[in-house]
């Protein structure tokens, strides 16, 4: 397990106030609905969205070709830990250091992260895709005995054996469409070293990354 890195300070930013947080996890459907919409801070204009078949076809064609980094998210909810596989964060800004994703809001564990005040994103490795998958799959075990996880003395659950690990609070819950989008403050480091092979996901399957992948630049 890496050193753990502390970049929390004194000064450590407050999440903005999300509403009451949910006395169970909620299921799939308009019960998570409403407890996402309790946590939002703004709603994007709805003018330019277009529901349109074919847009939506060639939207998801150029997304599907486009690969993607994968993380797990983890919080406290009622019940206990709850996390959920993203493809969706991206950076924001190094300093000071913010990140994004976007969830669907109709998930019973994404409403569980949309009322967390604080949640922790594990930055996948090749090695961790059996993690990638449990998460994915709505109703696998998680967080069992034969997952290695702790409690932070923050609350939130960490997986163990994942080496890029940063712990954040809420800026903005955005709602867009049927998905919110959240920024968030970076403010703990707990791993920054990856084994080099990053799990991608790319055409509806995960690939591991490694220095055969690596293109050699032309002079």
């Amino acid at each position: 397990m890496p050193e753990r890195v502390s970049h929390t300070t004194s000064t450590t930013p407050q999440s903005p106030d999300s509403g009451p947080a949910p006395e169970t996890v909620p299921s799939s459907g308009a019960e998570a609905e409403r407890v996402s919409a309790q946590a939002v801070d703004l709603v994007a204009p709805t003018e330019a969205l277009r529901s349109d078949p074919a847009l939506t076809e060639g939207f998801k064609s150029a997304f599907g070709q486009h690969p993607a980094g994968i993380a797990i998210i983890t919080a406290t909810g009622p019940e206990g830990p709850v996390g959920l596989t993203a493809s969706s964060v991206s950076s924001i800004s190094a300093d000071p250091p913010i990140l994004g994703f976007s969830l669907q809001a109709s998930r019973g564990s994404a409403a569980v992260v949309a009322a967390a005040t604080s949640f922790v994103v594990h930055f996948l490795d090749a090695d961790d895709v059996d993690l990638a998958r449990s998460f994915a799959v709505s109703g696998a075990p998680r967080f069992g005995d034969d997952m290695p996880w702790t409690t932070l003395p923050t609350g939130e659950p960490r997986l163990t054996d994942v080496r890029r690990v940063l712990r954040a609070i809420p800026l903005a819950r955005i709602k867009a469409g049927p998905s919110l989008v959240f920024n968030a403050a970076v403010v703990e480091v707990l791993g920054m070293e990856g084994s080099g092979r990053p799990l991608v996901y790319h055409q509806r399957q995960f690939h591991g990354l490694s220095e055969e992948s690596v293109l050699g630049l032309r002079a």
